[in-house]
């Protein structure tokens, strides 16, 4: 999940198609109108998806910006390992919208993405 999120972050279709399980993949990845950034990820839960399990499924929050708003995506993810590699089945978004957190609180608080510093000092640098 992470690698995915990281290829997502760093707009490389090619790594996700390659992750995507077969029946469900899309032919291509567009990301020529893609305007959001995306900034970190939270691991909600997991359900298997361990080295002896078969499948797996990830709850997860990814925060990102859109036109300069901070953002949150919730999903749960399906997973299935084949030859000793997972691959991405399919997703079930469960919300999408404004983030509540610090970043909509001022400059002073703390960022969004984990880091630990204050928003001006992390992701609101101009």
């Amino acid at each position: 999940m992470r690698s995915r999120f990281t290829a997502y972050a760093m707009r490389n279709g090619d790594y996700l198609l390659q992750t995507w399980d077969a029946p469900g993949r899309p032919e291509t990845i567009d990301f020529s109108k893609e305007t959001g950034e995306w900034i970190s990820l939270d691991i909600i839960s997991t359900k298997k998806g361990t080295e002896k399990d078969s499948k797996g499924i990830i709850e997860f929050k990814a925060y990102f910006t859109q036109d300069g708003e901070a953002q949150v995506m919730n999903e749960i993810s399906r997973f299935i390992k084949k030859q000793g590699h997972w691959f991405y089945l399919d997703g079930k978004v469960k919300s999408v919208g404004s983030s509540d957190g610090p970043m909509n609180q001022g400059l002073n608080a703390q960022c969004t993405c984990g880091s630990g510093k204050k928003f001006k000092r992390c992701c609101g640098k101009n």
